[in-house]
């Protein structure tokens, strides 16, 4: 599956397509405007280098090579532990690396459906933050913790439509039937 991104400029939901498509459809609108972009599916924001034309913009995409292992996917990154961790760790069949990445994988397996309800609320409220000017936002904010779905679309009532679409999009995402017990438990509804 393809990621896909979105670009909001002032409010407004500007572009959603892949990456390269968002980029150009965000340089075409207007000269000098500089959009939020962010991965739909993590809501992470991607930082986009927009000086010069569309086409440079989108030869800065790349990311830059790093430390680590980049062909097999693997970021190199400070891991600060407790002695005896690092004592536990070097007894691990494969070492540190490997037992790390064992452990985050079965944590990530194991999720409970809190936890991952959790995830997916602090998601949403990345992008919802980008609209913390507007009206409602605080009630907005507080339905989606509360996962009071009438609240939240009473909340982002005067928002733009595709605005809206996105972020309830977003919100019916944790009524999957993983993340319903979770839900159903703080559902105010």
């Amino acid at each position: 599956m393809k990621t896909e991104y979105l670009a909001i400029h002032n409010g407004s939901l500007i572009a959603r397509g892949d990456l390269e498509s968002v980029v150009r459809k965000s340089k075409s609108r207007a000269a000098g405007i500089e959009p939020v972009v962010m991965a739909l599916d993590t809501c992470k924001r991607i930082e986009v280098d927009w000086q010069g034309d569309v086409e440079s913009a989108i030869s800065r995409l790349s990311a830059p090579s790093r430390r680590g292992r980049p062909k097999l996917g693997v970021t190199s990154r400070e891991v600060t532990l407790l002695p005896a961790h690092w004592e536990w760790l070097a007894t691990q069949r494969g070492g540190a690396s490997v037992t790390l990445r064992r452990l985050v994988d079965a944590a990530i397996k194991n999720a409970t459906a809190e936890e991952q309800l959790s995830i997916q609320q602090n998601q949403l409220y990345k992008l919802l933050s980008l609209f913390a000017d507007a009206p409602g936002f605080e009630e907005a904010a507080r339905a989606m913790y509360r996962n009071s779905r009438s609240g939240f679309i009473v909340a982002t009532n005067s928002w733009p439509a595709d605005v809206r679409g996105v972020l309830l999009e977003k919100f019916d995402a944790f009524h999957t039937p993983t993340n319903r017990a979770a839900s159903e438990q703080t559902d105010t509804d």
